[in-house]
């Protein structure tokens, strides 16, 4: 018994948020670092090639000019904006991949919160769970090598999080946005759509195999699906009628 007590002191004081979330930081930054060294003298680069799509496409639009100018930039212009500071001279041209670890790290600390507050769990498991995502070398590999998924997985989490504290306008502004990022996210609306039951949105039940069909459809359609869908076709709406304008 006395051996097995020091065990699980040593693991609750390992995972604590100060701990882990130093440990991803710093492991992402070591990385950075070696990217960084590996490019400057590797024929095999450690960058990304995408990431010199993006931020040629950053250097168009920072002369004011459309990111569509630099060949196979098929992305939203809002990712060529974000990383402008990789048009600037000196290290900025490592902005991106930063920008994009960070994200990483704070879709991370998302995962941490909703493991906490909504399903109560205690911090030492709740970060185990959320060190597979903040620890994984995969994961920190793919941000500081230059690709934006780690942006993408900081909206999806973000909109996860809306849906468990119930900020319906928050969560279709998020499946809006994260949809204009990149198409694929569109396959979290239908689950999320059937999850919005009564039960989950805090509304009065009904006994849905007593109604009739017509009932049953006036049903489902509750307040919470409503805003989602409202606000997630508006916000992806908007935001492809402007960037196609512009």
């Amino acid at each position: 018994m006395s051996s097995v007590e020091p065990q699980k002191s040593a693991s609750s004081r390992l995972f604590q948020p100060i701990p882990v979330f130093t440990i991803a930081v710093l492991f992402r930054a070591v990385l950075l670092v070696y990217g960084h060294y590996q490019d400057q003298n590797s024929a095999l680069k450690y960058t990304d090639i995408d990431y010199y799509v993006f931020t040629d496409a950053a250097k168009y639009v920072a002369r004011g000019q459309s990111p569509y100018e630099r060949d196979t930039y098929r992305y939203t212009p809002l990712l060529a904006w974000m990383l402008i500071p990789t048009a600037w001279d000196g290290l900025w041209f490592d902005f991106g991949k930063v920008l994009f670890a960070a994200s990483d790290v704070l879709a991370g600390g998302l995962i941490y919160a909703m493991l906490r507050q909504t399903y109560k769990l205690q911090t030492t498991p709740a970060l185990k769970y959320a060190s597979i995502w903040l620890l994984n070398p995969m994961v920190a590999q793919i941000s500081t090598r230059g690709s934006s998924e780690g942006v993408l997985a900081f909206m999806v989490m973000a909109l996860l999080w809306a849906c468990l504290s119930r900020q319906w306008v928050i969560a279709g502004i998020m499946l809006g946005v994260s949809v204009h990022f990149k198409i694929y996210p569109f396959i979290y609306a239908g689950a999320i759509i059937w999850w919005l039951d009564d039960k989950k949105s805090n509304l009065p039940q009904a006994t849905v195999s007593s109604l009739a069909m017509t009932d049953q459809i006036r049903t489902f359609i509750n307040v919470p699906r409503l805003r989602v869908t409202i606000w997630s076709l508006f916000t992806f709406s908007i935001l492809n009628i402007w960037m196609f304008k512009m």
